[in-house]
């Protein structure tokens, strides 16, 4: 796996060079027995960071191939358009002027080897301003056509839950880190008074401040929580992640529809999952068609930043 990039970039085009490069912090990496390899969609919308709207495609191979990895999809078309709830409550109302058509880079700057498979707004590069960002309340289709095939999916941006503050706390000497003082984050929310609400936490900190996607910012220093036992109680999280004394944290509390917690759930047991001759799982796929696995995320976030003291 390559290391992290730690440089600190400065403009939504160096953050779109290195997406690719950094493709080994991807989510997905789906291993199959056997059969017709399948497109493997990683797509987000989300409400307050239109550079994090994106959607890669590639397609998996056989577990037994001997040049086992992902191949980058190229050439599809990729489209999200904004909606509503129908009056009925079970269907969507989907607003044609809306519709954003996300597109690969031809941008000349940017090597041949980085233009393919990352499908964005085009305008993040143009007119960043502009580019598509989530509502919260509102609904998101997606919709893909790749080799001859269909795929769409639905997610919902949900109001967020306000993220009150984040406090450092439980310091301690990291005698295997040069006796560097670190200490935990805890998160500071009140939990809405509803049954079914789901968080997901993520963070930016030393360690992946130059990295790009919610891959990096996740991976193995990603939590879950569910309200079944804490519904409509305030809330102090503290996370198992150390941080070092005088490092700055952005911290993300996402509020995502339970279809979405329970994918990133299942993709979690898959990918901790002990091989081939183990328990299969099944991810909680969100994208409907053929020979496909993903999903389509929808993140409402609430966001902080501070210093770690």
């Amino acid at each position: 796996m390559k290391k992290p990039i730690n440089q600190k970039f400065t403009s939504l085009l160096g953050l779109l060079c290195t997406v690719i490069l950094l493709s080994c912090e991807r989510d997905f990496d789906v291993k199959l027995s056997s059969g017709k390899p399948m497109l493997v969609v990683e797509a987000y919308i989300n409400n307050l960071m239109p550079e994090y709207n994106y959607v890669i495609l590639s397609r998996s191979q056989d577990y037994y191939s001997p040049d086992f990895r992902s191949l980058i999809v190229a050439g599809a078309r990729v489209s999200i358009t904004e909606g509503e709830l129908a009056t009925d409550r079970r269907s969507y109302v989907w607003d044609p002027a809306s519709k954003v058509t996300l597109s690969e880079t031809t941008d000349p700057r940017i090597p041949d080897s980085l233009r393919q498979g990352l499908y964005f707004d085009p305008r993040i590069l143009t007119n960043p301003s502009q580019a598509l960002k989530g509502q919260t309340g509102k609904y998101y289709l997606l919709e893909i056509e790749a080799d001859g095939n269909t795929y769409s999916a639905v997610t919902g941006l949900l109001q967020p839950v306000t993220l009150d503050s984040i406090t450092s706390g439980y310091h301690f000497i990291d005698a295997e880190d040069e006796n560097k003082l670190k200490a935990r984050i805890t998160a500071h929310y009140q939990d809405p008074d509803t049954i079914g609400n789901t968080q997901m936490y993520y963070w930016r900190y030393y360690s992946n401040r130059g990295n790009f996607g919610w891959a990096s910012l996740g991976r193995n220093r990603r939590a879950r929580g569910d309200d079944d036992l804490t519904n409509g109680q305030y809330i102090q999280l503290t996370q198992n992640q150390e941080f070092e004394v005088g490092d700055t944290v952005e911290y993300f509390l996402v509020s995502a529809e339970r279809k979405v917690y329970n994918f990133w759930e299942s993709f979690d047991k898959a990918r901790d999952n002990e091989g081939p001759f183990s328990t299969p799982v099944t991810l909680m796929n969100t994208i409907n068609g053929e020979n496909v696995v993903g999903c389509f995320s929808g993140f409402s976030i609430s966001m902080k930043k501070d210093i770690v003291r």
